[in-house]
């Protein structure tokens, strides 16, 4: 990250828009806040077997994520790095207050150069709700 990429994300505590593409239908928004911490709020549930594409403005190394569930549709969701899986399937069960977390990283995938848009959050069974946290560092 040169300096000022930096400058740029700090003197923006309310977060960096990051470009949010859907494969199918959804709708939702994703900001990058100064301490690398990603967050997707998704206002209509993504597609079914689809993916949520986000754009990625700096270089950086996904090191955790998780969900805060928004409906009462049991599914599921994993990270990616195009079409390889950064951390597997992590299952939502059917209540709106579920909190889930990803329970592995592999490090083979999880590293983005500043400009890739290959981070992206696959759908695979049920539509997803709710709001997913992407924790980074900044490279």
């Amino acid at each position: 990250m040169n300096s000022s990429q930096w400058f740029d994300l700090v003197n923006a505590p309310g977060g960096i828009a990051l470009g949010v593409t859907f494969e199918g239908t959804g709708a939702g928004t994703a900001k990058i806040y100064p301490n690398g911490r990603i967050i997707l709020t998704l206002t209509t549930a993504a597609q079914v077997s689809k993916y949520v594409k986000l754009t990625t403005p700096y270089a950086m190394k996904v090191l955790d994520a998780f969900s805060i569930h928004g409906n009462a549709t049991a599914c599921t969701w994993a990270v990616a790095n195009g079409s390889s899986n950064i951390i597997d399937a992590v299952t939502v069960a059917a209540s709106d207050t579920d909190i889930d977390r990803a329970l592995d990283i592999d490090d083979a995938y999880n590293t983005f150069a500043s400009g890739d848009n290959d981070l992206q959050i696959d759908i695979a069974t049920a539509g997803f709700l709710g709001v997913l946290v992407i924790d980074t560092q900044l490279l």
